[in-house]
């Protein structure tokens, strides 16, 4: 659970993250990425999973946390195109019947998909970059007329799109312009008033204007060359000494932008004759980024994307006062308070939209210019807040349906509905980690917004024990918003699936965690009998077994220096240290230190397991397998042993790159009898040609599930202390069996004081 994040409330799916491009893709855009992105160092692997609908249930990932922001859809990219690592910006547009799509940049193309009912978004198609360009973690798009036009850091010009045929799922590719210098662009904007087309970045300065009087072909126009300019926006202005000209607002500086960063202010009417007219700046100007303005044209939002590296300021918006467009002037600042580094933000009437990276989409009501007020979240980076460059990248929030979709670097589209949550979902006592095997239970309080009723039978618990199918219990209702969510008898040891549902009188069905399932053991309670969080010295552990051939990524215990395949951290709270494959160095590429030419092994020492009922061995693994040449051939095998490795038996095979620390479990029982010389071993494996291999161990713990009741006076199991209880006690007095609650051979009074005081 993210530390620091409030429990409003949480509706779940989804997911975990971006992985980095190759080091030969990285030599292939590198050098235009602009030093104010340090994604390239601070990539984390793709979510891998399937595509998520509202509409159709069933689970999506992991939980996330939000306020008045619904999940209607998820697209993974990688579920858009296998070949995808990444995703970027997004954009909308609106067809002639009105119909909505959502266009998602990706590393590798461009994806279209119908949002016009979000709960039911479909992929209409995905268009791959151009053949001159390379796959890139930077793409952005803008449309105009029945066009849409794709630009990347990897070059390739702009890639121009008609969608005259979308609704009939028709996007035809027309080619590339690649007029105005060099071929690669950071952003670019579309004045759609006047129909100009302004692109920027890709390792040019200024500003490259294109006329798009022929949308299908943009003719290079002009350029504005004085400052590298990262981003902008571009407006008709409405009143003032500059009423009915084209003003441009130009986030960037000297040096790439870092040096002298701020926003130019400049009438590009005449694109012959490029005027600045003011130059706006804030303090602790790190790098300006991105630009939006209020309604009524007087404030200007503005985002540092590394304030927080250089400064350690935590998403600080800027805000500029615009009303004398000659002399701007600095009017304050605003935060959340989160710790997280804030990038794209859009204005829709008095709402502000802000993608922050780790925090996910923050929404602000700016009524009061000068003092923002935080109104709706939704949080798509669960694992932490913290100043990285992983999770949200942009928004968009012009859809007249008022659909908002949001585009994630690890995760890709995201699509929302943002209002008031007609009910919520919270758990009094928390969420349980473990179910008792008899009466198990946990409560459940719900608050319903305005108007809502839930139906008739409308409250339900899922739950599933591993069957092919989900069961239900209906939830009981305790007054004043609270329920209780009981199971029947549940085998011990064992895990249960469950989530709660309701039914509204409107139609409406709110399940939580949404799309999802969350997991409990069921048992009385555990015992541990042995832990290791890799934190003092080697403690027994093996590098190295017969056969072993990798030539390098050798098991090692350190401190992890994160890569786009490797951890950043271990996974131990407060922790530093966990056995990975191989240590890099501090920014480099994801091949430098991978496992290469055959097998490492990593063995625990000899653990006794026999001091347990039905011992479980416990471990968290890393394990990366999505990159290079030939991703996803290979695999880590799990062996276990109870005769201290004199002989091996494989009880788990690794072949998931979910880019976090999973946790896995062994019941020793399922594959052999628990001895006092048990002993695990990793075999992290590279046997394909080109693929690249980085795994982890961390947190190794041995524990067994107590399945005993702690009321031995409830004779027969089933949670109550009461009269057939007292039955088995009488027809047994006298002799021995399962009444002799004090276990002293005899069934007699004392057994019977027992029972009554725990009686109910």
């Amino acid at each position: 659970m993210k530390k620091d994040a409030p429990s409003l409330y949480s509706s779940g799916m989804i997911l975990t993250m971006i992985v980095a491009l190759s080091a030969a893709l990285t030599a292939g855009f590198g050098a235009w990425a602009h030093e104010d992105d340090p994604k390239e160092q601070d990539m984390e692997p793709p979510f891998f999973g399937p595509i998520w609908r509202a509409s159709e249930g069933g689970v999506a990932g992991s939980t996330f946390q939000s306020l008045n922001v619904q999940l209607q859809a998820w697209f993974p990219s990688t579920a858009i195109s296998a070949a995808a690592t990444s995703a970027s910006d997004c954009w909308g547009y609106v067809s002639p019947t009105g119909r909505e799509y959502a266009i998602l940049g990706m590393s590798n193309g461009t994806a279209f998909v119908e949002i016009t009912n979000p709960s039911a978004s479909q992929l209409v198609k995905f268009m791959p970059r151009p053949a001159s360009a390379s796959d890139s973690l930077w793409r952005n798009m803008k449309t105009y007329q029945n066009y849409c036009y794709s630009v990347s850091e990897g070059g390739g010009g702009i890639q121009i799109f008609n969608l005259a045929g979308i609704d009939q799922g028709v996007i035809t590719d027309l080619g590339t312009v690649v007029d105005g210098g060099v071929t690669s662009t950071h952003t670019m904007i579309i004045n759609e008033v006047t129909g100009y087309l302004y692109r920027m970045g890709g390792g040019s300065n200024g500003v490259r204007v294109y006329s798009l009087a022929n949308p299908a072909l943009p003719a290079y126009v002009s350029a504005w060359s004085s400052k590298y300019t990262h981003d902008g926006a571009v407006f008709n202005w409405p009143s003032g000494p500059y009423a009915g000209r084209e003003i441009f607002l130009a986030c960037g500086g000297l040096n790439g932008g870092q040096t002298d960063s701020g926003m130019d202010i400049l009438d590009i009417t005449d694109k012959a004759n490029i005027v600045v007219i003011g130059r706006a700046t804030y303090p602790n100007a790190a790098y300006c980024h991105q630009v939006w303005i209020s309604p009524d044209f007087k404030y200007a939002y503005i985002n540092d994307e590394i304030d927080e590296q250089n400064f350690g300021i935590n998403a600080l918006t800027r805000i500029i006062n615009i009303e004398n467009l000659a002399a701007p002037f600095y009017a304050g600042g605003y935060s959340n308070g989160l710790v997280s580094v804030d990038h794209n933000l859009y204005i829709k009437g008095n709402n502000l939209y802000a993608s922050n990276y780790k925090t996910g989409l923050r929404i602000f009501d700016i009524t009061n210019r000068t003092s923002p007020n935080e109104i709706a979240w939704f949080d798509t980076y669960p694992t932490e807040n913290a100043t990285g460059y992983a999770g949200l990248w942009s928004n968009y929030p012009f859809f007249p349906s008022g659909t908002v979709i949001g585009s994630d670097i690890q995760r890709g589209l995201f699509v929302w509905t943002v209002g008031v949550n007609p009910l919520t979902v919270s758990y009094p006592t928390g969420v349980p980690t473990q179910i008792a095997p008899t009466n198990g239970s946990f409560n459940v309080s719900t608050q319903l917004a305005a108007g809502q009723t839930i139906a008739a039978n409308g409250a339900k618990l899922i739950y599933n024990t591993g069957g092919p199918t989900d069961r239900t219990e209906p939830l009981v209702p305790m007054g004043a918003g609270l329920w209780k969510a009981a199971f029947p008898v549940l085998i011990c040891p064992s895990t249960v699936s469950f989530a709660v549902e309701f039914t509204l009188g409107s139609g409406v069905i709110v399940r939580d965690p949404v799309g999802a399932m969350r997991s409990a053991s069921v048992a009385y309670g555990e015992s541990v009998g042995f832990t290791d969080q890799m934190e003092v010295n080697a403690n027994g552990w093996v590098v190295g077994a017969t056969g072993d051939n990798a030539t390098s990524g050798l098991w090692d215990r350190v401190n992890p220096v994160g890569t786009t395949a490797q951890p950043e951290d271990d996974h131990t709270d407060n922790g530093t240290f966990a056995w990975i494959t191989g240590q890099g160095a501090v920014g480099g590429s994801a091949g430098a230190a991978d496992v290469d030419g055959g097998t490492t092994s990593l063995t625990t020492p000899s653990i006794d397991a026999t001091q347990l009922a039905d011992p479980v061995f416990g471990f968290y693994v890393w394990y990366s397998n999505n990159l290079g040449g030939s991703p996803g051939l290979d695999s880590m095998p799990i062996l276990l042993s109870n005769n201290a490795g004199t002989t091996w038996t494989q009880v788990d095979l690794v072949t998931a790159s979910p880019g976090s620390w999973t946790e896995k479990q062994v019941r020793i029982a399922s594959f052999m009898t628990p001895t006092n010389a048990m002993r695990l071993r990793f075999q992290a494996r590279d046997l394909d040609a080109g693929s690249l291999i980085e795994a982890g161990v961390d947190d190794l713990r041995i524990f067994g599930f107590n399945c005993t009741s702690p009321r031995p006076a409830d004779i027969n199991n089933d949670g109550v202390v009461n009269g057939t209880d007292l039955t088995f006690i009488l027809s047994q007095w006298g002799g021995s069996g399962s009444a002799d609650i004090n276990g002293d051979g005899t069934v007699g009074g004392p057994d019977l004081t027992i029972l009554l005081s725990d009686w109910g």
